[in-house]
C-alpha cells in the first residue's frame, strides 16, 4: 500500500486548501516526486499559502475591528510589531485585510478557495477601491472569473483597463469592457 506522499495523483490534486491538504503536503518528500509531480506539487503549496492568507487577512480585520477607533493606526502599529514588519507594509496589510472582509467578499473566498493569490487579491482591492459598492462587486465577479488563468502582470491590464472611462462607448469588438 502506498502512502499519501509515495505518488501524487489527481484525487489529492483536487483537495481544497485546509488541513488535508497540509498533511499530505507535509508527507512529499521532494527529491522523490516525478518531474511531472513537482509543478502540481508546488501549486498545492501556493494553494494553502493563499488560504493561510485569507485566514490571517480574516484575523487582521477582526483586530482593526476591535481598536478604538476601528481600523486605526494601533492596528496597524500592533501588527508591524507582532509581524516584525514595517509600519508602512502594516498599514498596507491592515487597509487590505479589511477591505477584502468588508468590501470584496468573494475575492477573500477565492483567496481562501486557492484560486488567486494574495498579490492578485490585492490588485483587485487596489483598481477597484475607488467604485461604488454596485459597480465594484461586477468588475470584482469578472476580474475573479479571469484571474486564476491570468500573470499578475496581464491581470493588472485587464483591471487598467475595466477601469478606463470609455464616455459611454463600447470596446472595440461592441462588448462592454468590464465583461469582456
Amino acid at each position: 500500500m502506498n502512502r499519501p506522499g509515495d505518488h501524487p495523483s489527481a484525487a489529492w490534486a483536487s483537495l481544497a486548501p485546509g488541513t488535508v491538504l497540509n498533511a499530505v503536503l507535509e508527507t512529499f518528500d521532494a527529491p522523490a516526486l516525478s518531474r511531472r509531480d513537482l509543478p502540481r506539487v508546488a501549486a498545492a503549496h501556493q494553494r494553502q499559502g493563499a488560504h493561510l492568507d485569507a485566514m490571517q487577512a480574516r484575523v487582521i480585520a477582526e483586530l482593526a475591528g476591535r481598536t478604538e477607533p476601528p481600523g486605526g493606526p494601533a492596528t496597524a502599529v500592533t501588527i508591524a510589531e507582532t509581524l516584525h514588519v514595517e509600519l508602512d507594509a502594516a498599514t498596507e496589510l491592515v487597509s487590505l485585510a479589511v477591505d477584502l472582509v468588508t468590501g470584496l467578499p468573494a475575492t477573500l473566498t477565492a483567496l481562501d478557495d486557492g484560486s488567486i493569490t494574495l498579490p492578485k487579491a490585492r490588485l483587485i482591492a487596489h483598481r477597484t477601491r475607488r467604485l461604488g459598492p454596485a459597480t465594484r462587486a461586477a468588475v470584482e465577479a469578472v476580474a475573479l472569473a479571469r484571474a486564476p488563468e491570468l500573470t499578475e502582470t496581464q491581470l493588472r491590464r485587464w483591471l487598467d483597463d475595466a477601469m478606463t472611462p470609455s464616455n459611454g462607448e463600447n470596446g472595440e469588438n461592441g462588448e462592454d469592457r468590464a465583461s469582456s
